[in-house]
């Protein structure tokens, strides 16, 4: 089996993300998957990327909400 079949079936087995409900690929999984330590907000720590805190006062440059 050739590496593209092998990267379309990795792609279309791969559920949503849990935190933003998108779809994503093997090379976008450590957005979605890996968890940022911000230590400013509670709600949002330890989150991936693609996490959306919905906290009023959440400061954070890469969870708030925008």
């Amino acid at each position: 089996m050739s590496d593209a079949a092998t990267g379309e079936q990795d792609d279309v087995a791969r559920p949503l993300c849990y935190h933003c409900r998108e779809p994503y690929r093997a090379e976008d999984a450590g957005r979605h998957t890996e968890p940022i330590n911000c230590d400013v907000c509670y709600r949002c720590k330890g989150m991936p990327a693609c996490y959306t805190c919905g906290h009023m006062y959440c400061t954070c440059e890469v969870h708030k909400y925008r």
